[in-house]
């Protein structure tokens, strides 16, 4: 029968500890997780798909700092067609409005041919009610300021006007600068679609400003009189 000998049993007796230390190492550990207080992250991202707003975004966490605290004094052009113009609130108008100290006006302008007008007053005539002639200074007429005098009597007039005239540009002739310019106001012309978009970024910078939109395409309307109105709604016509 063997015997260990000394010099063996040194040996085995020494590497006890390292052993141990080994098996602590080896000894499989278990994580556990309890599901008890799940929640998702606060920008949990459906993952592009479509958000019926029920799921909480990335995007949710951005605001605009310029935007009023009171969204529902806000008036804003939400799009623009050739014959209509459609508001933030949904609101869709087919005639050329005013908008002016969040609140919207229909605008019954005279006619304005859209195709030939120009800054000399010709296509303007109906706005200035006077001949454009060769060599003659045009005037401001009574009917310049019957036309714009809602800028007039109002009490906060604005900084800027933005004057759509439909499709193209189309620069007024000289009374109707002269007019809006003695109420201290500026006039910026530019086409209806870039005056809306114009005018909804500057509301948003907090900016003083009122809006002139004419559709590109004016449709035909009738006017109806009280009489003719009531008798429409009664069914007599």
């Amino acid at each position: 029968m063997m015997r260990a000998t000394p010099t063996l049993g040194r040996l085995r007796t020494s590497s006890l500890p390292t052993l141990r230390a080994f098996r602590r190492v080896l000894q499989p550990r278990t994580t556990l997780f309890s599901m008890s207080h799940w929640r998702p992250y606060p920008s949990d991202d459906p993952g592009g798909k479509h958000n019926t707003g029920q799921h909480h975004t990335v995007y949710d966490d951005f605001f605009n700092i310029l935007q009023s605290s009171d969204p529902s004094t806000t008036i804003s052009v939400c799009s623009t067609s050739p014959t209509s113009l459609t508001l933030a609130d949904g609101l869709v108008v087919c005639e050329a409005i005013v908008i002016l100290n969040n609140q919207v006006f229909l605008f019954d302008h005279p006619p304005l041919n859209q195709d030939y007008a120009v800054p000399s007053g010709i296509g303007w005539e109906h706005w200035i009610d006077q001949p454009v002639e060769s060599g003659s200074k045009l005037e401001v007429t009574r009917k310049v300021r019957d036309v714009f005098k809602v800028f007039e009597l109002v009490d906060e007039r604005p900084e800027i006007i933005l004057f759509g005239t439909g499709k193209r540009v189309l620069p007024p002739p000289g009374p109707v600068r002269e007019w809006i310019a003695g109420l201290g106001i500026q006039l910026d012309v530019q086409s209806t679609h870039d005056a809306a978009s114009t005018f909804n970024m500057l509301s948003e910078e907090g900016r003083k400003v009122a809006a002139i939109l004419i559709p590109a395409e004016p449709t035909p309307k009738k006017r109806y009189t009280p009489d003719e109105l009531h008798e429409l709604l009664s069914g007599q016509q």
